[in-house]
């Protein structure tokens, strides 16, 4: 039977989470070379995006018109209050007390509104992100189903998963690092290298011959190589059977791209800046510009992410979601579109992250044996104790 995704908003909510008292996103991975901190944000040597000193995240709720709550979470750890700003004091009065037919019926609405402004990408599409993953959210709960049996009508019932980042100070800790996670069954792990592939070289020969039990290495440089060290990174990374090479290039080079996916070596893997599917489609067409697509989930949401993994199975490119710094309701929503995604590449896992929001958090995804079991509970499988958020709360 056709599940009913139909539905009416009552209300609409958003909260600025901030773990001042937790690590950094990067823990303590690359410490002190050269890095520079503000009150809020830290700059890495090597790489040129800004990201939050500690973990910040916006989280939304919306309540259905049958009473239905769901929640909702943006990958935006730079800036979550902007995303709380245009939930409350725009769209929760462009769609309260509105019926649509279905999610995607939202969806183009509000891309709709401003689209003609110019805004098809930012902030504005991260809160379209949350609300479409909290109304999704909401339906599975209301339908007593899980979102990926929404979404598919066969979705995985289990999927292994890499560890995205070793973040630890020196080599040796990273190895022994690496050793422990293998010991859970772990396959896979991906490192964040700069543009420097002599030096990348050297941290992915060193790490793994002290790891010689991983399976799959993954290399993602964050858009700091030129053409020429992309060339060889690609080439150099390929010889080390690298599965894929994520980021080479900075985001806005279509061009530089797909010379770069014509060339012998490591897959390129890349999607995470793509906020729609209108932004992703020329890079999927011949020539392409990627052999591996990553959409993320706090920024497509639900409802373009299966548009989005369409496009890019038609066009005969993988999808794997790719899992940013978000706490347990993101983390939710990105493994449930794991449950739906082919089966070609492990799933991206922010192992560092997982427990964020442990006190307010009860979720039902359980890491184990290197990877997780999709689970029954309706929704996106996370329960939010709302008296435990308050200490983690920004006050406007």
């Amino acid at each position: 039977m056709t599940p009913n995704t139909s539905f009416s908003i009552k209300s609409v909510e958003s909260i600025h989470l901030a773990f001042r008292n937790s690590a950094s996103y990067w823990e303590s991975y690359r410490a002190n070379e050269g890095d520079r901190l503000t009150e809020r944000f830290e700059f890495k040597q090597g790489w040129q995006t800004v990201y939050a000193r500690y973990i910040e995240t916006p989280l939304v709720i919306v309540t259905l018109s049958d009473g239905s709550v769901g929640w909702g979470e943006a990958n935006a750890g730079i800036g979550p209050e902007v995303v709380c700003l245009i939930v409350t004091e725009l769209i929760g009065q462009m769609i309260e007390g509105q019926e649509y037919e279905n999610p995607a019926a939202l969806w183009d609405f509000l891309y709709d509104t401003q689209r003609g402004r110019g805004y098809s990408s930012g902030y504005w599409l991260d809160a379209l992100a949350a609300i479409d993953i909290a109304v999704w959210d909401a339906i599975g709960k209301r339908e007593q189903s899980p979102v990926a049996a929404l979404l598919a009508p066969d979705p995985r019932a289990g999927f292994d998963v890499y560890l995205s980042g070793v973040r630890r100070s020196t080599l040796e800790e990273r190895v022994e690092h690496v050793n422990r996670w293998i010991d859970t069954g772990l396959k896979g792990a991906k490192i964040f290298l700069t543009g420097d592939v002599e030096a990348g070289t050297n941290e992915l020969d060193g790490l793994m011959q002290g790891a010689p039990g991983l399976e799959q290495w993954m290399v993602d440089t964050l858009w700091m190589c030129t053409h020429e060290s992309a060339e060889l990174g690609k080439e150099e990374y390929g010889k080390r059977n690298v599965r894929f090479f994520e980021c080479p290039l900075q985001p806005e080079d279509l061009d530089g791209h797909r010379e770069l996916v014509a060339k012998p070596g490591a897959k390129i893997a890349l999607g995470e800046h793509f906020r729609s599917r209108y932004q992703m489609e020329s890079w999927v067409r011949q020539p392409r510009a990627l052999d591996v697509f990553q959409p993320d989930i706090g920024r497509t949401g639900f409802t373009d992410y299966m548009l989005q993994m369409e496009i890019a199975a038609r066009a005969g490119i993988p999808t794997t979601p790719h899992m940013g710094s978000g706490v347990s309701v993101f983390q939710a929503a990105t493994l449930q579109c794991a449950a739906v995604a082919p089966p070609e590449y492990l799933q991206e896992f922010q192992g560092g992250l997982s427990d964020r929001l442990e006190q307010a958090s009860d979720t039902a995804w359980k890491y184990a044996d290197g990877g997780f079991r999709l689970p029954d509970r309706p929704g996106i499988g996370v329960e939010i104790d709302e008296s435990q958020l308050e200490q983690f709360i920004v006050k406007k």
